[in-house]
């Protein structure tokens, strides 16, 4: 028997040679297996990192446009398979100084995160007796809006509620006026620091169900809720003569990446209007009792509403 044959029928070779083949497989197996978690690592986090990413700035948007000089102050991601869920906080700017006035979720990604939360609210003024009222998670009152072009039974009158009150205060007031105005109608020379305006975005079909609404319902929920008004934030005194061309193009942006389709609809409708054809409904304005006095007693203003209310310092 030659060599080569006895190497063939030697046990201790084979038995040498077998094992030496499944380390080399295990270690195949595990280097590949290595390859393939480091990769789908890598992008399930760039996958994240970009839903991530563009969920905030959609979310962002939204708050931005229905939230009166609200913004998202803060977000807590939590990763999952590509994709994940964002724990934010809303804050609003109150001239002065802003403060969180609500906590919310969203999930993003090609399969977002499951998650359950449990809640349980109470209803204000559900009995036909006072207006149908709505609040923040800190306890501020959510504004309310009277569009001019609806005629409705009853308008909102929170002047006196500020005059009550003691203390030096800033209140955040919304003004509804009597009619659309464009920036260079308004006859109001000066407006404070800061100041929110209410901008028509609403099509004919939404006027036509606000104009039904008013009518049929009953006057206590026949209002415009603060997240259903669209506008934008001008953080320095505005004159009648002043220009707000920059502030309606950040405001088109903001629609057209807004995450809620209303906003889009919204975009869809102002888009070919130009800001000097711009029509405004209201305003929303910060400060103490003598400084929203005037404003407020000026013959356009058709109803207020009182929303946050902070201490002066």
């Amino acid at each position: 028997m030659d060599e080569m044959t006895e190497d063939i029928f030697d046990e201790k070779k084979i038995k040498t040679a077998i094992k030496k083949g499944k380390r080399k497989t295990i270690l195949t197996i595990v280097f590949i297996s290595i390859i393939v978690f480091v990769s789908l690592n890598i992008v399930n986090f760039a996958t994240y990192a970009y839903f991530s990413q563009k969920a905030f700035k959609q979310w962002d948007a939204y708050v931005r446009l229905s939230t009166p000089n609200g913004y998202i102050s803060e977000t807590v991601d939590t990763s999952g398979i590509l994709g994940g869920e964002s724990q934010y906080k809303v804050s609003k700017d109150m001239k002065i100084k802003s403060l969180v006035i609500e906590q919310n979720q969203y999930k993003f990604g090609v399969n977002p995160s499951t998650s359950i939360s449990r809640g349980a609210g109470g209803s204000i003024a559900v009995t036909g007796e006072d207006w149908q009222k709505t609040y923040k998670e800190n306890g501020w009152r959510d504004l309310m809006f009277f569009h001019p072009s609806v005629t409705y039974q009853k308008y909102k009158h929170d002047e006196d509620l500020i005059n009550q009150m003691g203390g030096n205060k800033i209140y955040e007031m919304a003004l509804s006026f009597d009619k659309p105005y464009k920036q260079r109608e308004l006859p109001l020379y000066e407006l404070p620091a800061m100041t929110w305006f209410w901008v028509n975005t609403y099509s004919g079909n939404q006027l036509e169900t606000f104009r039904q609404e008013a009518t049929e319902n009953d006057w206590t929920s026949t209002f415009i809720r603060e997240n259903d008004a669209l506008g934008f934030s001008v953080n320095s005194p505005i004159f009648s003569t002043i220009q707000l061309d920059h502030e309606y193009k950040d405001f088109l942006n903001l629609l057209k990446m807004s995450v809620s389709q209303d906003h889009g609809k919204a975009y869809d409708t102002m888009k070919n209007v130009n800001s000097d054809d711009l029509e405004i409904l209201g305003i929303v304005i910060y400060g103490t009792k003598d400084e929203l006095a005037d404003i407020i007693k000026n013959p356009i203003v058709k109803a207020s509403s009182l929303g946050g209310v902070i201490d002066n310092y």
